[in-house]
Parts: C-alpha cells; sequence; structure tokens
C-alpha cells in the first residue's frame, strides 16, 4: 500500500472516528452539575460555560442560587425537555416562575402570622380611639398607601401608623375597591390636627414621597424629626439599595425581624394597592411603620455613637427634606409658545444637517451605531480610536479625520436636545402648567444634589430658556464662585494659594502666573496660560491621570506630569493635604468633610499596603524616587511583578482620587445644603420660593419689584453659610427666562 493510501484510509478513520465523537456529543446530556459549574462540551466541539462560570450580577447570582435549590427540591421543574437547553436566561425565568408559585403561600403565611398588636381601624369608633391614644404620643411612624408613584395624580388608599407608647400599629384602609373601610376624608379630618402639628414627631422611610401624597388630599404634614432612608445614606453612603423591605432584610437582625422583608413588586408585582386584599394589606402596610420605627431606634444609636454625623443630619439633613418637598411643589414655568416655535428652529437646522451628513457619508441611517461604524471605520477607514465606538467622546477625538465629523457631532447635539428637551418637557407640564422635577439630596456618594425629570445638571443652556418665571415675577440665580478651589485653599491652609483670594486677584491669572513663572500680564483674561491653568486645578484637586491631562491641555504626557510637579512645588501645602489625605485613607478607610459628612472605602487598607509595597520594589529595580508614568511598558520590571502592581493599581488610585474629592466636593455639598436652608427661611418670610439648585448655584422666583438690597441679603444668606479662611463670593444673576440671565449690576443700571 502506498503511502498515499495509506494517509487517504487514516484520513477516512479520522474523519469516522470525528463523526462519532460529534454523534456522540450531540446525543449526550450534560449532567446538573456541568450545567451549573463545570460546563460541557457541545457537537461543535465548543465548550458551554456552566452557569455560574458566566458574569453575574450579585442579584442574578442570588436568584440562580434560588432556581436551582427549588428545582432539587421539587418546588418547580426544569421546564425544558433537555439540560442542553437549560441556559442562564432560561433560569432567569424560572425565577419569576418561583416567584408566582411562591407569593400565595407567602402571603397566606403572612396573614397567617399577623402580629396581635397589627390592627385595623375600620369603624369611626376605631378610629376615634385611636386620636385618643395619638394624643398621648410624642413620636409616632407614618406610611402611606398609594395606587402609584406619581404624587400629583395618584392616590392615597391607606394609611398605617405605629404608636410606639401604645406598642401597637394600625393600617386604616380609604380606598380598597373591596373591604370594610372608612372614607378617606373622613380619616384625614380626624387625623390632620395630628399630622400637621409639629410638637408630634414623625418618622418615615423616605418622607418627601408621603409629603407629598398627603399635600394632594390637603394636608401639610409636619414635624419630621427622622428619615430612615436619608439617615441611612449617611451611615452607609455605599449602601446597593435604600429600599425600606432591602435595607429591613439586609439588618433586621440587628432590630428584632429575622425574617426576610419581600418587596412590594415580589408580593404584589404589578397589582395596584387598592386591589390588595384588606387582610394582606393589614400585615404588609402595618410592617412597613413598624420596620420603619425599628429601623429608626437602630439608626438613632449609630447616630449618637457618630456625634459629627447625628449633627450632620439634624442640622442639615433632616430640615432640607421639607426644602425638597418645597422646591418641588414650586416646580418651572415652561413657555410651550417657544417650545414649540424652538422646536419647528430645531427641526429646520437638523433636516439642514441631515443633507450635509449625506453629502458626506451617503444615504445611511446617522442613529445607528452599527451603520455608522461600518460607514467610518470601514469604508473610510478612520482610524479605530475607541473599539469602533461611535459615541461622542470618540467622535470629537475623530474631529480633524474627517469634514463630516463637525456635523455629525451638532446633529447629535440638536438631535437629543430636541427630543429629550424642547419635545419632552412640554409633555410632562401639569394642570397647573408647571413641570415638577424631584430632588434627591443623598444620591451622590459626596453629598451633592442631584434632580430628574428633568436633571437639571444636564439641561443644556439652550433648553434653559424653556423655563420662564411666572407673571409678575423674576428668576434668580445665584452661583457660589470658585467654591471649590476656596475649599482647597481653606482646607489645606496653603498661603500661596490663599492670596489671591485675601487680596482681591484673580486665582487663575495669578496661579498661572506662579507655576508657567510668567509676567501676570501674560496670564490675564483669555491667555492660554489661564485657560490652561483652570483645567489644571481641577486635575489637582481631583487626581486627573497625566494622559488625560495631556489630552484636555493639548501637550504631552511628560509636559503634563512637569506641569503637576511645578504645582506642587509651587503649592507644596496642597500636595501635603493631597498626600496626608492618601495616608489617611490607607489607614482608616474613610475621609471626612468639614462637617463629618463620611465617604468609606471598604477594603482600601490591605490593597493600598500592597500597592506601596509593590511600587517601592518597582522604584528600587530603577534606581528612582516615584514611579515612571508607564509601569507596564518597562521590561526592566519583571513581569509577574508588573502584574501583581496591575491587580491593585486601578481600585488604589481610584481611591485615592475619590478620597481627595470627597472632601472637597464633600464640603462644598454641606455648605451649599447650609446656604439652601438660609435661602429657603429668607424667601418663605418674604413669600418668595426657593425652586431649584444646580451644583453651586441656588434658583430662586421673586417679586419683580425686587430691590438691589434685596438681592444682596440674598447672597448674604449664601456667603454666611460657611466661615473659611478666603472669602466666599456669589455671583448673581437675574432674568426673566432661563439662560437669559443679566448680572446684577447690569440689571438694577438698566431699571434706573
Amino acid at each position: 500500500m502506498t503511502g498515499l493510501k495509506i494517509q487517504q484510509n487514516e484520513d477516512v478513520h479520522q474523519r469516522v472516528l470525528d463523526a462519532q465523537m460529534k454523534k456522540a456529543l450531540a446525543q449526550r446530556e450534560p449532567t446538573w452539575d456541568e450545567v451549573w459549574f463545570t460546563g460541557w462540551a457541545k457537537p461543535s466541539g465548543k465548550n458551554q460555560p456552566g452557569i455560574f462560570q458566566s458574569k453575574l450580577s450579585g442579584l442574578d447570582k442570588e436568584r440562580l442560587h434560588k432556581v436551582k435549590l427549588a428545582i432539587e427540591s421539587g418546588e418547580i421543574s426544569r421546564d425544558v425537555e433537555s439540560l442542553k437547553k437549560f441556559t442562564k436566561a432560561h433560569a432567569l425565568r424560572l425565577y419569576k416562575v418561583l416567584q408566582d408559585t411562591r407569593k400565595h403561600s407567602i402571603l397566606q403565611k403572612m396573614v397567617d402570622e399577623t402580629p396581635d398588636n397589627y390592627r385595623f381601624i375600620q369603624t369611626e369608633v376605631q378610629l376615634e380611639q385611636l386620636v385618643q391614644d395619638l394624643a398621648d404620643e410624642t413620636v409616632i411612624a407614618v406610611d402611606t398607601e398609594t395606587t402609584g408613584l406619581d404624587v400629583y395624580n395618584d392616590m392615597i388608599v391607606g394609611i398605617s401608623l405605629t404608636l410606639p407608647k401604645a406598642d401597637y400599629h394600625v393600617y386604616i384602609p380609604v380606598a380598597h375597591k373591596v373591604g370594610k373601610q372608612l372614607n378617606r376624608q373622613v380619616v384625614l379630618n380626624a387625623l390632620t390636627p395630628m399630622l400637621s402639628n409639629p410638637t408630634v414627631g414623625k418618622v418615615l422611610h423616605n418622607a418627601k414621597y408621603d409629603i407629598h401624597m398627603l399635600i394632594r388630599h390637603g394636608v401639610r404634614m409636619r414635624g419630621l424629626v427622622h428619615d430612615t432612608r436619608v439617615a441611612m445614606a449617611l451611615l452607609n453612603e455605599n449602601e446597593p439599595s435604600y429600599a425600606l423591605k432591602n435595607l429591613a432584610t439586609k439588618y433586621g437582625s440587628k432590630f428584632g425581624f429575622e425574617d426576610t422583608s419581600h418587596t412590594f413588586d415580589e408580593l404584589f408585582g404589578k397589582t395596584c394597592f387598592d386591589e390588595v386584599p384588606l387582610d394582606v394589606a393589614l400585615v404588609y402596610a402595618a410592617k412597613d411603620t413598624h420596620l420603619t420605627w425599628k429601623l429608626y431606634e437602630w439608626q438613632q444609636q449609630h447616630l449618637q455613637r457618630l456625634g459629627k454625623l447625628e449633627r450632620l443630619y439634624r442640622e442639615l439633613e433632616n430640615p432640607l427634606i421639607e426644602v425638597c418637598v418645597d422646591m418641588e411643589q414650586c416646580g418651572f414655568l415652561i413657555d410651550k409658545n417657544y417650545a414649540q416655535q424652538y422646536g419647528e428652529e430645531l427641526r429646520s437646522e437638523i433636516r439642514q444637517l441631515e443633507q450635509s451628513l449625506t453629502d458626506h457619508f451617503g444615504d445611511i441611517n446617522y442613529n445607528s451605531t452599527i451603520q455608522l461604524a461600518r460607514k467610518l471605520y470601514d469604508e473610510l477607514k478612520l482610524p479605530e480610536v475607541n473599539a469602533r465606538s461611535t459615541d461622542v467622546k470618540t467622535l470629537k477625538a475623530l474631529k480633524d479625520k474627517h469634514p463630516g465629523i463637525e456635523y455629525l457631532l451638532k446633529y447629535r447635539e440638536l438631535t437629543k436636545l430636541l427630543s429629550t428637551y424642547v419635545e419632552a418637557l412640554p409633555e410632562r407640564i401639569k394642570p397647573d402648567g408647571r413641570i415638577h422635577g424631584s430632588f434627591n439630596q443623598v444620591a451622590t456618594v459626596t453629598g451633592r444634589f442631584s434632580s430628574n425629570e428633568p436633571n437639571l445638571q444636564n439641561l443644556p443652556i439652550k433648553a434653559r430658556k424653556l423655563i420662564i418665571a411666572p407673571p409678575g415675577k423674576l428668576l434668580i440665580g445665584s452661583d457660589f464662585s470658585q467654591i471649590e478651589p476656596r475649599l482647597l485653599a481653606h482646607i489645606s491652609g496653603d498661603k500661596h494659594l490663599q492670596e489671591p483670594y485675601l487680596n482681591g486677584q484673580d486665582l487663575y491669572s495669578t496661579l498661572a502666573s506662579k507655576v508657567f513663572k510668567k509676567p501676570i500680564e501674560e496670564c490675564g483674561d483669555g491667555s492660554k496660560y489661564r485657560k490652561m491653568m483652570k483645567v489644571g486645578l481641577l486635575a489637582v484637586m481631583y487626581g486627573t491621570s497625566m494622559h488625560t491631562l495631556s489630552t484636555q491641555l493639548e501637550i504631552t504626557v511628560d509636559e503634563a506630569h512637569q506641569f503637576i510637579g511645578d504645582f506642587f512645588r509651587t503649592y507644596p501645602q496642597v500636595h501635603s493635604f493631597i498626600k496626608y489625605t492618601h495616608e489617611f485613607v490607607k489607614e482608616n478607610e474613610y475621609v471626612e468633610t468639614l462637617y463629618g459628612r463620611k465617604r468609606r472605602f471598604p477594603g482600601h487598607r490591605q490593597k493600598a499596603k500592597v500597592y506601596d509595597s509593590l511600587a517601592k520594589q518597582i522604584c528600587e529595580i530603577l534606581g528612582v524616587d516615584e514611579l515612571p508614568l508607564n509601569v507596564w511598558r518597562n521590561n526592566d520590571i519583571p513581569r509577574d511583578l508588573k502584574r501583581r502592581f496591575y491587580d491593585v493599581k486601578g481600585d488604589v488610585e481610584s481611591a485615592r482620587r475619590q478620597s481627595v474629592n470627597a472632601i472637597i466636593q464633600g464640603t462644598a455639598a454641606d455648605v451649599m445644603k447650609r446656604a439652601m436652608l438660609n435661602l429657603h427661611k429668607y424667601c418663605t418670610a418674604r413669600g418668595w420660593t426657593l425652586c431649584g439648585t444646580v451644583h453651586d448655584e441656588a434658583l430662586m422666583i421673586v417679586d419683580d419689584t425686587v430691590t438691589e438690597c434685596d438681592v444682596k441679603e440674598i447672597e448674604a444668606c449664601m456667603i454666611t453659610a460657611a466661615s473659611l479662611t478666603v472669602p466666599l463670593k456669589v455671583d448673581t444673576e437675574i432674568m426673566q427666562r432661563w439662560g437669559e440671565g443679566v448680572k446684577k449690576g447690569e440689571w438694577f443700571a438698566s431699571a434706573a
């Protein structure tokens, strides 16, 4: 037999073996353990990873474990003919089946185990007794059950109360579809004297919502002493969820609730609460205030132990809840005529841009990332700066590579402006002609305010013009000037950084002159040195990477490194403050603002010590005092050492950046909040309204007869919010349309 025939026979034999193997794999069922843990070979020969080998969120992992155990115990079936079809997606679908299966038994168990001190209020006699008992209480817990989450359209269907002295918890149904209950107005009339009495303390979870709902029915609740949701954000700003039931499940064993507290969605799904049977509603709603009260007592212990945080909560965060309610109730008046006119202008401009885009890129869908990427990278061969991305940041980097990119960026800007704001905001107008957004005082880990519907921080300048002052009123915007650099000057104690503020000099011109060693005349307004300094100071404060800074300043990475070094040599106490903060957070895993707000970095200590040890080894190998800019590309460093260093580098450097940021930005947030309390008190006394806040700016609606003296008093409310070694400064604009503000001096000069 020739060699060729031998080879052919071997090939045939191998194909037969391959076919047999493929057939065997096709017929073989994976085992239960393979499906979940080890994976299994598919007929193609490729390995199908086990479900727990795939990338999973903590929540998905928890749900999948429950599904696995439920199947193994026979509670639910696998619901597939072959385990080959038992995928992660299928298992997660089974979680919903499991929840539905368990709902009935969970609800029945809740009803069967309803505590003896959970009571209905269903008759006028019971209501009268409740009112009498409430008269003996100094602090109670309150909650409302509603038809939905829209505080301007949904309705209260029941009210729950916890009476700590009397030691019972009630649910008062008022608008359920079935069951014996009192008229809502009768109940509210009976409870209003207590709800509106500021001397009777109220404890709630997410109080802002319930206050709005009561206002919806004509009752303004007073006497809020504690919001367990807001307080929890102070006690742990890293908490993954602030939902009451999730907090109770996590911490309940600490204050007497050992069982799992199921969320509304888990128990009722999309069912409206007015459809929930009363026996279920009692145990669910009464438990809400019971949990809230227990959580309050537990939080009190921790706040008292952490004295600074208790003071921060009592003096700042708790009173701010009422400020948020008033701002949200006020809302913003939208100029619908302007929105319509501006919308037409934008659509016309967008049509022209679409023609220009067609000229440059042909007839494609510019909103399709797939089509756009194919055009930019496959046909036009533009450099792939970010893995074929077509996001705005990437497009800006490509702007010089093709003339059509500029039109594309403008198209993105205008289409977002039109759809997200100019068309969307008028659709959110309530019957009073205003949009009513939401302000969140604890949404960010640094304590800064955020807002949504609309997000005022993201509202483009052009979209701001949709918001106008009501007839006979004006809008005033008062903005802290350079508050974060001022706080850096105060906290670091750097005399050179304080000097421009104390002498009335321009900060950035002075910094630029010192750092770049240029005459002050060359560093004035509009100079490249001043512009670079504005960006550079932020980089110094918040630890911007050298690569990012080089891009921002349009200089090389080495020049960016030199810039930071020159700055720290010129302002050594700033450098000392930053280094001290890095050491403090390494030892303590937290930092504090001037007012005691904490920012915690759990697990940082160990990583930082490993980082410092490895960094020291690298420096010794290279014979240098500080790490080189790019450790990974340095061939003199052993690869294993580099790998171990990069394993911790990202987390450690991120925590260091955030720690400095938390002190400066967090303190700025505290100062702004103190200013808002001052402004709210001042405006309320004048019959005006504090209507919003954006970063370091407060927005107010005032009478159009406002005087220059009034504006100075508004500014004093802000300036006196903190006492620093450098003066605070406020810039104020007056306007009839937001975004068209006039400086106060100009405004009153033109009115004279």
